[in-house]
């Protein structure tokens, strides 16, 4: 049994060290898949661990890492009806763009939530189908990526709009590497230079994902890209949110070469780190992270908790996911003003006083956004 989740018959491998390693690979009965790219696919039928424990060269290559959303749905971290409701802001003539990598955009008789409107841009493939229960109430994480945009647009002026990539599957709430990579490539190649992630997962031998991590190099260095440090109250880096580039995580922010990973956390309404939030000196900044308030389906769906009143159009989440989006939101709204996005990072890094976190190695403080 592996702690990392990954596709099943897929392995990674740099198009550079492809004729170091194809032979080898072949004897275990995997080859590549004919599709080209930075990285390539080789895929087989024995057991991913079972061919990485037997390669002379293991870190040439690298399982499809399986990424998810964990521990939001139908638990503690549910989404909860609220009779709180947000104002839309009309979209103006949209100026730049925020990126978002989640689940696609749900959308209700062919538009989205009236709360992000206009303010979104998608494609066909970056909307969510709704899989229904028994009971006709969603399966998955279809409302997610609605959740997490709604979030980030709530700080942002109405010349700025997020651009959807719908990677994550809607019914399991699960991504993969080299889907990942491809969404990041589209955005650095429409030129968005700030991008949310609120997804995580573990990796084998607790390696950066090659496909993700090689995406991120591509990225011009003035790029800031923020990702939730996950949902289950470990220690343990996660990733993507645990990519660094030429740094310790207690040294100096990055190497400015590539682009900057924030890892984010959350903090409860007292401004200490939530029993759910990952934790650790990995981490960049803590965001308020319980009860967020966003948008979620649309009036009287779905079905609401025993005792609990109707949906309408908006839930409060707690989770990493909704920090993350906080922190991005509040870096685009400095963006808005002029300034880069690793000037706007810093800027909003700074704006409130840190927290002290206690670890096994001390105490740290570290930088607190507030929600």
């Amino acid at each position: 049994m592996t702690r990392y989740r990954h596709r099943d018959g897929e392995l990674l491998v740099h198009a550079d060290d492809c004729d170091s390693i194809r032979a080898e690979l072949a004897g275990f009965g995997y080859h590549q898949d004919g599709a080209a790219g930075p990285v390539r696919r080789f895929t087989g039928t024995r057991p991913v661990p079972e061919v990485l424990a037997g390669l002379r060269e293991p870190r040439l290559v690298a399982p499809n890492h399986v990424f998810g959303a964990d521990r939001i749905i139908w638990n503690q971290l549910r989404p909860m009806p609220t009779t709180d409701e947000l104002t839309p802001v009309p979209a103006g003539a949209i100026r730049r763009y925020v990126g978002v990598i989640d689940t696609g955009i749900v959308l209700h008789d062919g538009r989205p939530h009236p709360f992000l409107g206009d303010r979104v841009r998608y494609e066909p493939e970056d909307t969510a189908r709704v899989v229904r229960d028994d009971h006709g109430d969603p399966v998955g994480t279809a409302g997610h990526g609605t959740f997490v945009a709604g979030v980030v647009l709530k700080y942002l002026p109405a010349d700025v709009g997020v651009r959807m990539k719908g990677v994550i599957d809607e019914q399991s709430g699960l991504t993969e590497d080299l889907a990942v990579a491809n969404a990041i490539d589209d955005l650095g190649a429409e030129g968005v230079t700030l991008i949310n992630m609120s997804f995580s997962g573990e990796t084998f031998e607790d390696e950066p994902p090659k496909a993700i991590e090689d995406a991120l190099r591509r990225l011009p260095a003035e790029t800031v890209v923020v990702a939730s440090a996950g949902n289950r109250g470990l220690r343990q880096r996660v990733y993507p949110a645990g990519i660094r580039f030429g740094r310790t995580f207690d040294g100096d922010p990055d190497d400015g070469r590539h682009a900057r990973v924030l890892s984010i956390g959350s903090t409860d309404r007292t401004r200490k780190v939530a029993d759910f939030s990952n934790y650790g000196p990995w981490i960049a900044a803590y965001a308020d992270g319980v009860e967020v308030l966003g948008p979620y389906f649309h009036p009287g769906y779905p079905s609401p908790p025993p005792e609990a009143p109707p949906f309408n159009g908006y839930a409060v989440w707690s989770g990493t996911s909704f920090s993350a989006a906080i922190v991005t939101g509040r870096i685009a709204a400095v963006m808005a003003t002029g300034k880069s996005a690793r000037d706007a990072a810093t800027e909003v890094l700074k704006a409130e006083d840190p927290i002290t976190v206690y670890d096994v190695n001390g105490s740290l403080d570290v930088p607190y956004v507030r929600g």
